[in-house]
């Protein structure tokens, strides 16, 4: 085989590699799991150890004042509409007890999503509701559990959060 036409199918190769490997790894990383976390991160993990599963962070910060505790808070995604897609909390032993997901690619294994509608969501879960002045909290599980923040019909929040 000539040079030139290794050369074609080398490039070929990496093409279909890049286009391949990078779908198939993210695509996993974009799953929420109710009651226990995202991606491959999970509540109770160490917090480096989880952040490095869900992605690269955007940004951190210290909360010496949160409700009272100190908090390690993790932002990963591009900030819109003054979110970032997702935030992971940790305690001051750096274990994970929370995950907010503000962004409509991530998804439960029931295809539930920011964005998705209320009536879909109701009817793929069997919920405890509770009504709020801005939001309908819709609860599923126990500690931890899933929670589902519902506005104009609509889900607008998903939180994975230990107490």
């Amino acid at each position: 085989m000539s040079r030139g036409k290794r050369l074609y199918v080398l490039a070929a190769v990496v093409l279909v590699a890049m286009l391949a490997f990078p779908v198939a790894a993210y695509a996993g990383k974009k799953t929420i799991y109710v009651g226990k976390g995202i991606a491959k991160a999970r509540i109770g993990m160490k917090d480096k150890t989880a952040a490095k599963k869900i992605g690269k962070v955007a940004k951190k910060v210290k909360d010496d004042d949160y409700a009272g505790q100190t908090v390690y808070c993790y932002y990963f995604g591009k900030k819109s509409g003054g979110k970032y897609a997702v935030e992971m909390y940790a305690n001051k032993k750096h274990k994970v007890f929370g995950f907010v997901v503000n962004s409509k690619s991530y998804k439960t294994t029931k295809g539930i999503h920011v964005g998705s509608k209320e009536s879909t969501l109701t009817d793929k879960y069997t919920l405890s509701e509770y009504d709020g002045p801005v939001y309908t909290r819709y609860h599923l599980g126990g500690n931890p559990g899933t929670d589902f923040y519902v506005k104009s019909s609509k889900v607008k929040i998903i939180q994975i959060w230990k107490s």
